[in-house]
């Protein structure tokens, strides 16, 4: 508790440094900041002010995008308070998050939504980012912690991302964007009304060498999207989105090889590739006595190409490279009801709905050599069931209450056609409470408080399909318990500041567990288990400031603990000598969680010295993190690095439009670090012996483009 009552002080000292300086800007040259609003329901209805919200949501807007000159969402949400990227595969296309500690390995607790479609994949909940045409994003909620209205999977928080509509007005862009590692980018968009109808298209396509050796990228896009608005009552929109991708993976590398050459491939040949189809409709009807009826149904499907090369950690072909061709069908739909009226004199918001997804999963592992046969074969399907309700409660004008309830329930079918004994089926069911309270102490200040918790499934792979690797088929459901405490506050007419503390106590979390290489279940080396205990707590804070109509800046600090608080004998996959004395690992109260860091810092200075021009800066620093496979925190540490990026645009009207120029400058100062590490054997090197591998990240990149918005009628 001392340690995270200093990381609170830092948060405090901070932003009343940063208070401190801003007051000295000119009151002549004060600008009044926008009101940030945030989707206060799962289908968006009407947006409220985010200072009345108990929970620390950041917003960011397709006019943020836009300045930042974030290529990728994962550009677009990495400089956000508690976001944490990391390259676990080595292509920057594939990025996976933590959010407040919940890191992607093995399996991710951040659940993301398109348009009210979750896009986390059945096997591993993973999200394939790539396939998000992030040039239509109107704006991306990340709420931090568990939700009554969004439901399982996200223990970390959710990241809700809202497409844009047609236009008033008939619009066609385009952009182009060149850079190192041959990067290239081309985009067309078009928009616009015809009666009563609007329309939203884009196209984009992109290509990249990559900074490693065979780690180019490859993707095509199209979004197009068809609004109907027959009356102001009622509103549709028909969406289909098609995304083709071919990602070549260069992988990890050992330290050592690392600091001879980073751009080395240790794995030549591994790829992933998709083909996506997505269809959604959604519906919004406006009902007498303050109802609106929101609906949502959609299709997708999902084929998968993804090839292995594993002779870097497994030797004379024990585990040879494989390819996995997987198709996954997914389709369901959710409906909300929502009523605003009065509850003796005060205005209360009422929320109730349900949702239902049906997800097809077939998956077929082909062995390329060697004599290792996986058992993780077959067709699985499962059913999702989730209901919530939520109130708001307006009380004294300055007193907001949020109740609300979710139940979930979940059933996993898996069918093995090579070995039925390893066929089954899982049903998880859980009730999730949430309470918040909001005290507005000033029209732009509030204090906030919030109780959740949080219930996340586990996929099938962690129950069936991983064979000798894992497989557990009587897991249980990872459970939360969540509390959040928090400030927000306008700063007179040049900012916006918020602290908040958090914690999340965890039972039944999965992980890798074994107490004897030969007695680990149904697995040879390891089985995933239930541990007892976990926590992460932490604070998080933030400064939007705008000092004058020439400068403004944002600056937010997390820290965080993840911490394992059951002792347990963790995940001898790996050995002194592959084959000899198993590396057990014995893990005490306390130890902290591998990728994890404890402090992360980032700044963002915006420079206007002329009317259309733009000078940025952006810097990020993370300390250091244990490498995965060291949860008992004995190893040496993932260094630390300090990333700065800088960008020039100018934008000038010109006939007809808008031209805008751009340059970026990514990593500036060069800097060689990597965003993940894990400790493995090495068998090509190292003769077996376990040593630690990173991913290198980029060194110095630049870009540099060119778009035009035509500005119709």
């Amino acid at each position: 508790m001392r340690i995270l009552v200093t990381g609170f002080s830092v948060s405090v000292v901070l932003l009343s440094c940063l208070v401190v300086s801003a007051t000295h800007a000119h009151a002549e040259d004060a600008i009044e900041t926008r009101e940030v609003v945030v989707s206060s329901t799962r289908l968006p209805d009407a947006p409220v002010d985010a200072r009345t919200l108990p929970s620390k949501v950041t917003v960011i807007t397709a006019e943020d995008i836009r300045k930042s000159g974030a290529k990728s969402v994962q550009e677009a949400i990495q400089w956000a308070t508690g976001i944490v990227m990391y390259d676990g595969v080595g292509n920057a296309f594939q990025q996976t998050i933590d959010l407040r500690g919940f890191n992607g390995q093995p399996v991710p607790s951040t659940t993301v939504f398109v348009d009210g479609m979750r896009m986390n994949e059945p096997d591993f909940n993973t999200v394939n980012f790539d396939l998000i045409p992030y040039d239509t994003i109107d704006r991306i909620e990340i709420i931090p912690g568990a939700s009554a209205i969004y439901g399982k999977n996200a223990l970390g928080g959710v990241i809700n991302i809202i497409t844009k509509r047609g236009t008033e007005k008939h619009q066609a862009s385009g952009e182009t964007l060149f850079g190192s590692f041959h990067r290239e980018r081309y985009t067309v968009n078009a928009s616009g009304p015809i009666g009563k109808f609007d329309y939203q298209a884009n196209f984009g396509r992109e290509t990249e060498s990559g900074y490693r050796d065979e780690s180019a990228a490859r993707i095509s896009r199209f979004f197009g999207k068809l609004g109907y608005r027959p009356t102001e009552d009622t509103d549709f929109t028909l969406s289909y989105t098609y995304v083709k991708d071919r990602l070549l993976q260069a992988g990890s590398l050992p330290i050592s090889e690392a600091a001879i050459d980073p751009k080395r491939n240790f794995t030549p040949g591994d790829f992933f590739a998709s083909e996506t189809n997505v269809v959604r409709l959604t519906g919004r009807q406006a009902l007498p006595f303050g109802f609106s009826l929101n609906l949502n149904g959609f299709y997708r499907r999902l084929d998968q190409d993804q090839f292995t090369n594993s002779q870097p950690f497994f030797p004379g072909g024990d585990l040879p490279s494989s390819t996995n061709l997987t198709l996954t069908e997914s389709k369901g739909g959710a409906v909300q009801i929502k009523q605003d009226a009065e509850f003796f004199g005060h205005r209360n918001t009422l929320v109730f709905g349900g949702e239902f997804t049906r997800n097809d999963f077939g998956n077929r592992r082909r062995s390329q050599a060697g004599t290792f046969v996986s058992t993780g074969l077959g067709s699985t399907d499962e059913d999702a069931l989730g209901l919530y309700v939520q109130d708001t409660l307006n009380l004294a004008s300055v007193f907001i209450m949020t109740p609300g309830v979710r139940y979930d329930h979940d059933q996993i079918n898996f069918v093995d056609n090579n070995n039925p004994a390893n066929s089954g089926d899982k049903r998880f069911s859980r009730v999730t409470p949430r309470v918040g309270l909001t005290f507005l102490v000033t029209p732009q200040s509030s204090v906030y408080f919030n109780y959740g918790e949080g219930f996340r499934v586990p996929t099938f792979n962690e129950l069936f399909a991983l064979g000798q690797f894992g497989s557990n088929s009587n897991l249980k459901p990872v459970h939360s318990r969540n509390y959040e405490l928090g400030i927000k506050s306008g700063l007179g007419t040049w900012g916006e500041a918020s602290v908040a503390i958090y914690r999340s106590d965890v039972t039944d979390e999965i992980l890798n567990v074994c107490g004897d290489r030969f007695t680990c279940g149904n697995s040879t080396f390891a089985s995933n288990q239930n541990i007892d205990r976990s926590r992460r707590q932490g604070v998080e804070s933030t400064l939007k400031a705008r000092y004058s109509q020439y400068f403004d800046m944002t600056v937010n600090y997390t820290y965080t603990q993840a911490t394992i608080e059951s002792p347990l004998t963790l995940n001898p996959f790996f050995f002194d000598s592959f084959g000899g004395t198993p590396y057990v690992q014995q893990v005490q109260k306390g130890s902290s969680f591998p990728l994890v860091p404890k402090h992360r810092l980032g700044v963002t200075g915006n420079y206007h010295p002329d009317s259309g021009w733009t000078i940025s800066l952006t810097g990020l620093y993370l300390s250091t993190q244990f490498f995965i496979n060291d949860e008992q925190n004995i190893q040496p540490r993932l260094p630390g690095y300090f990333v700065l990026n800088a960008r020039v645009a100018y934008e000038r009207a010109v006939p007809g439009g808008r031209l805008n120029g751009f340059l970026m400058l990514n990593n500036i100062l060069d800097q060689g670090y990597s965003t993940s590490g894990i400790i493995a054997a090495n068998n090509l090197t190292g003769g077996g012996n376990v040593e630690r591998f990173v991913i290198p990240a980029p060194g110095i990149a630049v870009y540099g483009g060119l778009s035009y918005r035509f500005e119709g009628l």
